[in-house]
């Protein structure tokens, strides 16, 4: 993953991200999460945990929640780590497609949140990434994958982006044993892009 442009400009894209409440960045699909985080003890794993907004919420919301945030920028790994202080997080330094640290130290989790990971995923990565994250799920898991749809060629070449289609993540996700529950209409940009909008996808270990 390139991670140049975000170790140059963390301090700042840190205060941006933890600016966005979770409950107004996540509404669409917040549903499906909702009635897990009633159980005690869930386990979460955050990949692409910036600067720790996300995995925050976890903790806060989920009661005896464990929660393991992975971010492989080191600035923002940082500052996430100090933003969560005192809390039940664990923080890695890691990445797809392979998430080699994690694995040696995790399996079965209830809820994974993968926010635009795969933009910085080539192809042929994809495949391994989603059967890294059907591995470490358990039976009745839920995976959350965030997509960043970008029509400013030039922003996605500064961050190292490239597009992923929903029919492309479909595809690699049913490949690795996935039912997908819901795709999210395009949502407009929190930052108020107007050449980025959001989609969601949200999915479950095949039965």
């Amino acid at each position: 993953m390139p991670m140049q442009y975000y170790e140059d400009n963390a301090l700042q894209l840190a205060k941006l991200y933890q600016s966005y409440r979770f409950e107004l960045l996540h509404a669409s699909w917040l549903k499906f999460v909702t009635p897990l985080m009633e159980q005690a003890g869930l386990k979460f794993l955050d990949i692409g945990a910036g600067a720790g907004r996300d995995a925050r919420f976890f903790a806060e919301q989920a009661e005896q929640a464990q929660v393991v945030a992975v971010e492989p920028v080191c600035s923002l790994n940082r500052l996430g780590q100090a933003y969560t202080r005192d809390m039940p997080i664990s923080w890695y330094q890691d990445e797809l497609p392979c998430l080699y640290k994690v694995q040696k130290e995790h399996h079965g989790f209830d809820v994974i949140l993968v926010s635009s990971v795969f933009n910085y995923l080539q192809s042929s990565s994809g495949q391994q990434a989603m059967l890294t994250l059907r591995n470490l799920m358990n039976p009745d898991a839920l995976l959350v994958v965030k997509l960043r749809h970008c029509s400013d060629e030039e922003a996605l070449e500064v961050r190292g982006m490239v597009n992923c289609t929903v029919d492309y993540l479909l595809d690699i996700a049913h490949k690795a044993d996935l039912t997908c529950l819901e795709v999210t209409e395009p949502e407009e940009d929190a930052q108020g892009r107007a050449s980025v909008t959001w989609q969601t996808l949200l999915f479950k270990p095949a039965q």
